[in-house]
């Protein structure tokens, strides 16, 4: 990777601008071309070293909540199970773990009647034998930017 690859990939973490043309204010930081600049994070992005560019909102403070949800799911069910999870609107990660409850993911909702539908639906799919659900009481964010 060059140093220049680098150093985009720190500023898209740590201080990225909310202008009409980010990538031209990070561009000029960096001393390269708006155009070279978006070149070079598409193709990180092609590479799969950036994943997305996007905001992180504080669900709870507009209302939202969040949900914790292990599952018990057949291991030879594991991928349509996730599949299907991650087709629930809200859904924002979902990983495989070893032990009873190998399936985890975590579901943000608006009121309790959206995450119960949610619930009931993957309780409903095939290979599932346990949901557990712990809501959130309070958040810690630890801010994760990785020096490139």
């Amino acid at each position: 990777m060059q140093p220049i690859e680098r150093k985009l990939l720190n500023a898209v973490q740590r201080d990225f601008p909310l202008e009409k043309r980010p990538f031209a204010v990070i561009a000029k930081r960096h001393h390269i071309t708006e155009k070279r600049c978006i070149e070079m994070l598409r193709r990180l992005t092609a590479q799969g070293i950036l994943r997305e560019i996007r905001p992180v909102i504080s669900w709870n403070r507009v209302g939202f909540t969040g949900i914790l949800i292990g599952l018990a799911v057949a291991p030879d069910r594991v991928d349509e199970v996730a599949a299907a999870i991650n087709g629930i609107p809200g859904v924002t990660h979902n990983y495989l773990r070893e032990g009873r409850l190998n399936l985890w993911c975590t579901l943000t909702c608006e009121n309790d009647a959206d995450g119960q539908r949610s619930l009931t639906f993957m309780r409903s799919l095939d290979g599932v034998a346990d949901v557990k659900e712990f809501a959130s009481e309070k958040t810690y964010k630890i801010g994760l930017v990785l020096d490139v």
